[in-house]
């Protein structure tokens, strides 16, 4: 299939369809982005090791983040 024709097929598809192949695309990049592997391979040896957040402290953040409008 030639790029022009995926572009046919892209702009045909309904918003749901184009939604999902996007995500499709984007869960494709991250399996072959070995750096992203490697860097989520470390966040949970660290989870693993005890260094987590509870929920009552992420709420704190969320709040603290949405008060400074991020």
């Amino acid at each position: 299939m030639t790029t022009a024709q995926v572009k046919e097929q892209i702009d045909a598809m309904s918003d749901d369809d184009r939604f999902f192949a996007t995500a499709y695309l984007q869960h494709l990049a991250n399996e072959r982005d070995e750096q992203r592997k490697a860097r989520l391979g470390a966040r949970m040896k660290r989870m693993d090791e005890g260094r987590k957040i509870s929920q009552e402290q992420l709420l704190e953040l969320h709040q603290q983040l949405e008060a400074r409008g991020l």
